[in-house]
């Protein structure tokens, strides 16, 4: 009986150490759709079973919160070294009690921004290797699906949302940043760095999940 119990406990141990939760982002410039992409990935894998945690950056916390309030204007003007150290550091909680718990269970993280965009922002007003190095302890996704569209087009449907809801546009989302912007993302897809896939986000949005949806899928999703 205890030879058993001991085999089972192994096994237990075993089965428990093979789970294994995958780490997907969804990047690009701002109106590049990676919300709406986000949302589509999330009840895409739910059909297929999965159990999905769907989160962004800035997250909900207390200093995503704060970051998300200086994004729409609201306080004063940050040096942009100090913003990318609050990014930095909402990061890494946003890691510690939310992403790493739900990928430990097993789960599925769709992460709508991350580390890139600290990179494709912050990295325009900071050293780009002291922006990577403030980042350097947040875990790699597993896939970074990058949003692929002309600035102009971003910035049209930037102006139109914000138009529609009666809000101020964000600080980034003037178009000469977003210009910017677009040449950091694609610095990005051309490193070769792992897990990185450029999608075209100008066609329909049924076509941008399901290029979505297949590269989760070729994770054995």
């Amino acid at each position: 009986m205890g030879a058993s119990a001991c085999v089972g406990g192994r096994l237990a141990v075993t089965l428990a150490r093979t789970v294994v939760g995958r780490f997907i982002v969804l990047e690009g410039l701002d109106g590049a759709g990676t919300t709406t992409a986000a949302h589509a990935l999330t009840v895409a894998l739910e059909q297929r079973g999965h159990t999905v945690v769907r989160t962004a950056q800035p997250s909900d916390r207390a200093l995503g919160r704060a970051i998300r309030g200086y994004l729409r204007r609201e306080g004063e003007t940050l040096d942009p070294r100090a913003l990318a150290l609050l990014f930095a550091a909402d990061r890494l909680d946003h890691l510690d009690h939310v992403i790493a718990p739900a990928l430990a269970r097993g789960e599925v993280v769709v992460c709508d921004r991350y580390v890139a965009s600290s990179w494709a922002y912050q990295g325009l007003a900071c050293p780009l290797p002291w922006v990577e190095a403030i980042n350097s302890h947040a875990r790699w996704p597993d896939l970074t699906c990058v949003l692929t569209v002309p600035p102009e087009v971003a910035a049209a449907r930037v102006s139109a949302r914000a138009t529609a809801r009666g809000e101020a546009e964000e600080l980034f989302d003037a178009l000469a940043l977003q210009r910017r912007v677009a040449q950091s993302y694609a610095a990005l897809v051309a490193s070769e760095r792992p897990g990185v896939l450029s999608i075209d986000a100008t066609t329909p949005i049924d076509a941008v999940a399901a290029a979505v949806l297949d590269a989760a899928i070729a994770l054995g999703l």
